[in-house]
C-alpha cells in the first residue's frame, strides 16, 4: 500500500486534494492506522483516481463523478454521460452565439455603427384630422410624476361615466428646464361630453406628423425633425404640437377603475405619433 504522500507524488495531486476527497466520501483509504490515523492506498486507487481526473478534465462536477464510482451499472453511466453531453451542446451553442454576436459588435465598431440601436423615425407626412371631442386635464407639473397627471385624467374619465374614444394624446404648452417642469395639457377622446367641464373640440384640419419608434426621451428629436420639414415645405404651424401615445406606457386595454402603467413594455418598442396643425 501507499502511504498518501507516496500516492500525492505518483499521481501528482495534492496530499490536501486526497483528504478532501476523502471528507466528501469521492476516494476513500483502502485502510486508515487506528493508531495514528495514516491512510493507506492500495493500486485500485490509482485508476480510480485517473477516472476521476479524467471526468474532471471533462468538467463534471464532483458530485456526479462521485455518483458514477459508486454505481458499476453502465447504464446509469451512460445516463449521466447523456446528460452531460447534453448540457455541453448547449454550453457549445451559448458559445457559438456569443462568438457570432461579438463578431458583429465589431464590424458594427470599424465602420461607425452606433452600438446600441437608437429611435426609429418614420418620414414626415400629412394627415388630415377630423374634429375629435376629447376630456382635458391641464396642469403645470414636475415631468417626473406625468404618469400621476394620467391616473387623475383616468380617474376623471370614469368618474364622469365617459367612454373613451381613442388614444391619449399630450400637449407640452411650456417646458421650464431649470426646474424640470412643463404646463402640460392631456386629452383623450371621448364619443359624448354629458355637458361636463373639461371637455373640447380638437378641430379638424392638415396635420404635419412624425412617428417615433423609441423611449419618450428620443420624443425631443422627433419635434426638431418636424420642425425642420415645416419649415423645409413652406408650412406654417398653426397650433400647439401634440403626442399621440399609439403603444407605451398606457395599456391598450384601458381598464378605467384600476389603470396601471404597462410597465412590462420595453421602451424601444414605444410608439408616439407628433402632429401639429399647418396651414
Amino acid at each position: 500500500m501507499y502511504t498518501i504522500g507516496k500516492l500525492s507524488k505518483i499521481c501528482d495531486l495534492p496530499v490536501k486534494t486526497l483528504r478532501y476527497y476523502d471528507d466528501i466520501g469521492l476516494l476513500k483509504p483502502s485502510y486508515v492506522d487506528a493508531e495514528t490515523n495514516y491512510r493507506y492506498y492500495d493500486y485500485d486507487k490509482i485508476e480510480a483516481i485517473k477516472i476521476i481526473l479524467l471526468l474532471k478534465s471533462l468538467h463534471m462536477p464532483l458530485a456526479d463523478i462521485k455518483q458514477m464510482m459508486e454505481c458499476a451499472d453502465s447504464i446509469q453511466w451512460n445516463s449521466i454521460i447523456e446528460q452531460k453531453l447534453s448540457e455541453l451542446e448547449k454550453q457549445k451553442e451559448q458559445i457559438t452565439k456569443e462568438i457570432e454576436d461579438m463578431k458583429q459588435l465589431k464590424v458594427k465598431m470599424e465602420v461607425g455603427i452606433p452600438i446600441i440601436q437608437g429611435p426609429i423615425f418614420s418620414e414626415c407626412y400629412f394627415e388630415n384630422r377630423e374634429d375629435t371631442l376629447v376630456y382635458t386635464l391641464r396642469k403645470k407639473i414636475q415631468v417626473k410624476f406625468i404618469d400621476k397627471l394620467v391616473q387623475n385624467l383616468f380617474n376623471r374619465v370614469y368618474a364622469f361615466n365617459l367612454e373613451v374614444n381613442g388614444k391619449l394624446m399630450a400637449i407640452f404648452h411650456e417646458r421650464y428646464l431649470m426646474e424640470n417642469k412643463a404646463d402640460v395639457e392631456l386629452l383623450v377622446p371621448v364619443k359624448e361630453s354629458n355637458n361636463i367641464d373639461g371637455c373640447k373640440i380638437l378641430v379638424n384640419g392638415k396635420y404635419a406628423c412624425i412617428t417615433v419608434k423609441g423611449s419618450y426621451t428620443d420624443l425631443a428629436m422627433g419635434y426638431e425633425i418636424l420642425k425642420k420639414w415645416i419649415v423645409e415645405n413652406d408650412l406654417t404651424q398653426n397650433g400647439n404640437m401634440m403626442e399621440i401615445y399609439e403603444r407605451g406606457l398606457v395599456p391598450i386595454n384601458l381598464d378605467l377603475r384600476d389603470l396601471r402603467p404597462n410597465l412590462i413594455s420595453n421602451p424601444s418598442d414605444f410608439l408616439t405619433k407628433i402632429c401639429v396643425p399647418v396651414i
